[in-house]
């Protein structure tokens, strides 16, 4: 028998609360105020990004070679807080006012990674390739893994990104806008929390389902050679007070398939209507990034995705990702306490 958070049977129809069924973790698309999710650089920022390109390009430092010693940005070090408090909360940060007139993509895939690093850990996306970032665009299908939404024009559905090249998933996902669609492609975000209150209230029987383990299959550039086939978690997790949610359905569905355990009918149900819940207007926040802002999400707290699009003439759509775990919080310089506080 499943137990789901305070002991309650998964048989019996369900009603876990958490910390964070209130606000500022369980908003809604009427009540996330800008307030709560924007963060404007102060002008200095760009003047301390121009300059550490600058030694970087005279030391002949590239993407793999750079650490974040390299890239002191001193005003964005000072708006790291904010930030933290933002992904702490709701769980969404959009940053404004970089200026990225002149930079070449180098330097962008530079400078994206080093902010980052001062936000959390950046960590791989990719054993050969993207190590450091990732570059959503259309890539023209150029590749042959239905999985990988992110490299065409399609809408992406709501999901968490789930980082299966490592123990857990990033606990934020950032995405800097290099260039923006004609039309389209606004990104979408929904809070976990508010997700699963409209379960409990609306579809309590089915809610324990998603308790339940199921089978992710990864992307084939995020699978381990000698690793196993597929990843194996809930959907949400009770962690302390912290209800955490991984989704993707386009990877639930072919792993359960794989794994010889496809999905049942009340797994099914449970699903559909989870994907009924993630979608629904007013619980969803949508915004169109433009060149120069970073939109970094709590990948434990909220669901993102994005609309469809179409690219413009001379000039695709493009954005720089980056998967990042939380730097350590509580553990001190203790190497054990450390390493359980990493994985």
């Amino acid at each position: 028998m499943t137990l789901l958070p305070g002991n309650m049977r998964a048989d019996l129809p369900p009603g876990p609360r958490f910390a964070a069924d209130t606000a500022p973790r369980a908003w809604t698309a009427a009540t996330l105020a800008p307030s709560q999710t924007f963060v404007d650089l102060p002008a200095g920022v760009n003047a301390e990004i121009q300059a550490a390109l600058q030694g970087i390009r005279d030391n002949g430092l590239t993407l793999e070679t750079v650490e974040q010693e390299d890239f002191r940005a001193p005003s964005f070090a000072r708006m790291v807080g904010a930030i933290h408090q933002r992904l702490d909360g709701p769980g969404i940060a959009i940053i404004r006012g970089l200026d990225l007139t002149g930079l070449a993509e180098g330097d962008v895939d530079i400078l994206s990674w080093a902010l980052c690093n001062y936000v959390g850990r950046p960590i791989r996306q990719g054993l050969q390739q993207d190590r450091r970032l990732f570059t959503v665009t259309d890539n023209r299908a150029q590749h042959d893994d239905p999985i990988r939404i992110g490299a065409t024009t399609q809408e992406s559905r709501m999901h968490t990104d789930n980082g299966c090249l490592e123990p857990r998933a990033p606990d934020y996902v950032a995405l800097l806008c290099v260039n923006a669609s004609e039309a389209g492609g606004e990104s979408t975000l929904v809070s976990a929390a508010s997700v699963h209150r409209v379960l409990r209230e609306e579809s309590g029987n089915l809610l324990p389902e998603l308790y339940s383990r199921f089978h992710f299959l990864p992307p084939r550039l995020h699978t381990w050679p000698a690793g196993p086939k597929t990843i194996c978690k809930p959907i949400f997790e009770a962690v302390g007070e912290e209800l955490h949610v991984h989704y993707a359905r386009v990877m639930v569905e072919p792993g359960m398939e794989l794994a010889g355990t496809p999905l049942s009918e009340t797994q099914r149900a449970a699903l559909d209507r989870l994907d009924d819940v993630v979608a629904r207007p007013s619980l969803v926040f949508q915004y169109a990034l433009r060149p120069g802002e970073i939109l970094i999400n709590n990948n434990l707290t909220t669901l993102h995705g994005r609309r469809a699009y179409k690219d413009a003439s001379g000039t695709p759509r493009m954005l720089k990702r980056i998967w990042m775990w939380r730097r350590h919080r509580g553990a001190g310089d203790d190497p054990v306490l450390l390493d359980a506080a990493e994985l």
